[in-house]
């Protein structure tokens, strides 16, 4: 089976402060996530009510307790619009890079070197 993550270092900006986490880029992920305990030293906004979200592992489920949005930055390029991430209780990584992220931006994965890079850097967004 091909592997459809990869490892890589990237930069988290909220509102003035920011980390550098570990994120895992996730073909198979639609959206983009960060673990509460980040989302917390960052800031983020708390939803009323937990939702709940489907994991693609099996029948796995998670609460989504928020939203954080925030200036990130890969591959020391600082991406060009803010970018909104779910905010996940127990979620066992810092930080999930979806294909929300990846395909606007043309990101590759290489899960065989285990790296990511951009299709064309600096990376575009077309806005339409």
């Amino acid at each position: 089976m091909m592997v459809r993550r990869v490892l890589s270092k990237v930069g988290l900006t909220v509102q003035g402060r920011g980390i550098d986490v570990e994120a895992i880029f996730d073909t198979g992920a639609t959206r983009s996530f960060v673990n509460l305990q980040l989302a917390e030293k960052l800031g983020y906004v708390r939803y009323d009510r937990p939702r709940e979200v489907l994991l693609a592992t099996k029948d796995k489920k998670a609460s989504m307790v928020g939203e954080l949005i925030a200036r990130v930055t890969i591959l020391g390029y600082e991406l060009p619009l803010s970018h909104v991430f779910g905010v996940i209780e127990a979620l066992n990584h810092d930080t999930i890079i979806g294909m929300d992220m990846m395909e606007p931006y043309e990101i590759l994965v290489d899960a065989k070197e285990g790296k990511v890079s951009f299709k064309r850097f600096p990376p575009t967004i077309e806005i339409i």
